[in-house]
C-alpha cells in the first residue's frame, strides 16, 4: 500500500485482552489487532477500551506504546481485571475460545478523552463481544453517534460463543456503514434477517436493507467477497497459505480494507492486499506478529 499523504485517524473500540495459548501469551483483542495493522499502514491508531490496574494491564499499555499506538482512549479499572482468553487451536489452526467474564473491557465508558478523539475520526471498527454488557453497549452507541459524517463505521461481526443475539446485530448494522463477516457469520445473519443463503444475493440484500456502503465476507482459503450497491468482487488467493493460526487474520484484513478505502484505492487492489496481509498473519501464532 502506498504511503498516505494524510495521516488518517482510526479507532478500534472494544476488548483488549491477552490470548493465552498452551505455552505462550500474546496481546490481542480484535480492536487492538485492527489498530495495530492500520498503524503499520501509516494510520494514527487509537484504542478505545479498558484494562485492569494489574500487571496484564500495565504490560498491555506498554506494548501498545511500543507499537506507537495512542493509548489515551484506554481506561484503567481499579475494580475489574484485564481481559484474558484461553485459546486452543485445531489441526487447521482454527481457534476455540474460553473467554473470561466481568473483566475491565466489560466496563468501557465514553469519557472526555474518547469523546474528543471520536469527534475527529476517519474510521472506527467495533464488533459484538464488548457489547455483552448493556452499559458498555450504550457507550459504543454514544461514541458512534458523535463521529463525523464521513467516518467509516465498520461492524466487524466477530461472533463469540453465546455473546450475541439478533437485536445486538440489528442495532450494530443500523449504526454501521460497512459490515465484515466470515462465511459462518454470514450464514447466521442470513437466517436472522431472512436473507438468501446465496452469498451474492444475501450480501446485496443486507447492504440494501441497512443502507450500507459495503459488505465483506471472508471465506478462508476459498477467498473473499467485497460488495457495494454497484460492485461485486470475488477474490481467490493465488498461493497456498501455510496456516499456523487464524487468530487476528480477519482484523488485519479489515485494517487493509479501511486504509484502502480512505486512500481511495481500487476495490480489486484493496481485496488483494487485504488477503495478502491476512495470509501473512496466519503464518504466526500471535495475532500481532511483532516478534
Amino acid at each position: 500500500m502506498s504511503p498516505n499523504k494524510k495521516k488518517f485517524k482510526i479507532a478500534g473500540w472494544g476488548e483488549v485482552l491477552w490470548d493465552i495459548f498452551l505455552e505462550v501469551k500474546t496481546l490481542g483483542g480484535a480492536p487492538a489487532n485492527f489498530c495495530f495493522h492500520a498503524q503499520q499502514l501509516k494510520a494514527e491508531g487509537y484504542i478505545f477500551s479498558c484494562v485492569g490496574e494489574d500487571e496484564f494491564g500495565k504490560e498491555a499499555k506498554k506494548l501498545f506504546k511500543d507499537f506507537k499506538l495512542n493509548t489515551t482512549g484506554i481506561q484503567v479499572s481499579k475494580h475489574f481485571p484485564t481481559g484474558s482468553v484461553i485459546v486452543s487451536l485445531d489441526q487447521m489452526g482454527k481457534p476455540f475460545y474460553e473467554i473470561n467474564e466481568n473483566v475491565a473491557w466489560d466496563h468501557i465508558v465514553l469519557d472526555a478523552s474518547q469523546k474528543k478523539i471520536a469527534q475527529s475520526l476517519d474510521a472506527i471498527c467495533f464488533g459484538t463481544l464488548a457489547q455483552r454488557n448493556p452499559k458498555t453497549q450504550q457507550a459504543l452507541f454514544k461514541t458512534l453517534a458523535i463521529t463525523p459524517p464521513h467516518c467509516l463505521k465498520v461492524f466487524d461481526v466477530n461472533f463469540r460463543q453465546e455473546y450475541y443475539n439478533r437485536e445486538m446485530v440489528k442495532n450494530s448494522l443500523e449504526r454501521a456503514n460497512i459490515v465484515k463477516m466470515n462465511q459462518q457469520e454470514f450464514e447466521e445473519i442470513s437466517i436472522m434477517f431472512s436473507l438468501s443463503q446465496n452469498t451474492e444475493k444475501g450480501i446485496l440484500s443486507l447492504i440494501e436493507e441497512f443502507d450500507l456502503k459495503m459488505g465483506i465476507i471472508t471465506l478462508g482459503e476459498k477467498g473473499s467477497i467485497m460488495a457495494t450497491k454497484k460492485d461485486f468482487i470475488f477474490h481467490i488467493p493465488t498461493s497456498k497459505i501455510d496456516i499456523v493460526s487464524t487468530v487476528g487474520a480477519g482484523d488485519a484484513f479489515t485494517a487493509v480494507v479501511v486504509m484502502g478505502l480512505l486512500n481511495q484505492m481500487p476495490l480489486n487492489r484493496i481485496i488483494r492486499e487485504a488477503s495478502d496481509l491476512a495470509a501473512h498473519v496466519c503464518g504466526h501464532i500471535e495475532a500481532l506478529p511483532y516478534k
